[in-house]
């Protein structure tokens, strides 16, 4: 593994904000994050679910960036807040399961680019048209079963098959919740039962299922794809993988770059750094080594991957430039 691969460590020597201050945040993200579900129990069906369906599906992505966080323990200081919150709300709600994702998490790191990542959607083929193919499958829920059901291809025996929630009494019990307190808004703001109904069962299934199905499946791969795939400005190679630092602006940070993921190259590199001290790692490795240094948005990139020339002319034309990983 080159230097740029990361293993787990310790996080005695990182400053830490107060839990008080991170969990104050990471309330308020993930209000925002899940107000359009409890807007649409509310209000009823309409075109105005489609605003909705946008907006929670693309920052569902954010939420998955605060599993990962916690995955990591650096959500909070203190380790037992991340398991808690990590095993008792964000799993349940991406119906997953929070040890296996952050084993599969940790795997992704260890075997980064080689054919035991567990990661496999960023060697997707996307150039031209085939980008319009992952935005269909991600439409009908194709690339969701797809993810649920993907292994790396030279996976160890003892490794998890098949990534899944499993039927377990926390899913059970929080999506139990999470379903009364949707339809405990319907009831106030409607009155009538049966309104009080289609209005929960509506925004439950259109907004919180298909958004995470489909809008949030495709934020994900969109974001994996800038992250890790190889093509243009892609300076930082382990493996298949690139890694990449960006530049975000409110949307992308808030969409794609939630919790230190717009600092990718840079947690890789250092994987015991809380999300809010990454911008200054990068600022630091970039002045050690240029290749930290952002090297654009993530719209951009992915832009880039999308109208980039194939691999073989690429090389030809550009010897600084990577080669692709083989398509999948």
């Amino acid at each position: 593994m080159s230097s740029v691969g990361a293993q787990p460590s310790s996080a005695s020597d990182v400053t830490w904000r107060s839990d008080a201050q991170s969990g104050l945040l990471i309330f308020a993200h993930f209000a925002f994050s899940y107000v359009p579900v409890y807007l649409a129990a509310a209000t009823g069906p309409g075109l105005h679910w489609i605003a909705l369906w946008l907006w929670f599906g693309l920052c569902q992505n954010g939420v998955i960036n605060l599993m990962h966080e916690c995955a990591h323990g650096l959500a909070f200081k203190r380790a037992g807040l991340n398991d808690l919150l990590g095993n008792w709300l964000l799993a349940p709600l991406v119906l997953t399961n929070f040890g296996e994702y952050r084993k599969r998490h940790w795997d992704h790191h260890r075997y980064l680019g080689s054919l035991r990542d567990p990661k496999l959607v960023y060697r997707t083929d996307v150039r031209g048209t085939r980008v319009l193919l992952l935005a269909l499958r991600c439409a009908v829920g194709l690339e969701a079963l797809r993810r649920l059901t993907e292994r790396p291809p030279q996976a160890a025996e003892d490794e998890v098959k098949e990534k899944g929630a499993g039927l377990s009494l926390r899913l059970v019990l929080v999506q139990a919740g999470f379903c009364a307190s949707i339809f405990a808004v319907a009831w106030a703001a409607h009155g009538a039962l049966g309104a009080a109904l289609v209005a929960a069962v509506g925004a439950y299934v259109a907004i919180y299922g298909y958004g995470t199905a489909s809008l949030t499946v495709l934020a994900a791969a969109l974001r994996a794809l800038a992250e890790h795939q190889i093509g243009e400005r892609a300076p930082l190679v382990e493996g298949d993988a690139a890694l990449r630092n960006f530049h975000c602006n409110a949307f992308t940070r808030l969409v794609f770059g939630a919790y230190g993921f717009g600092e990718h190259a840079a947690h890789h590199k250092q994987s015991n750094v809380p999300y809010y001290q990454l911008p200054a790692l990068v600022s630091e490795l970039a002045a050690q080594d240029p290749r930290f240094a952002p090297t654009g948005g993530y719209i951009g990139t992915m832009v880039r991957l999308i109208t980039m020339e194939p691999r073989s002319t690429t090389a030809r034309s550009d010897p600084s430039v990577a080669e692709r990983p083989a398509d999948r």
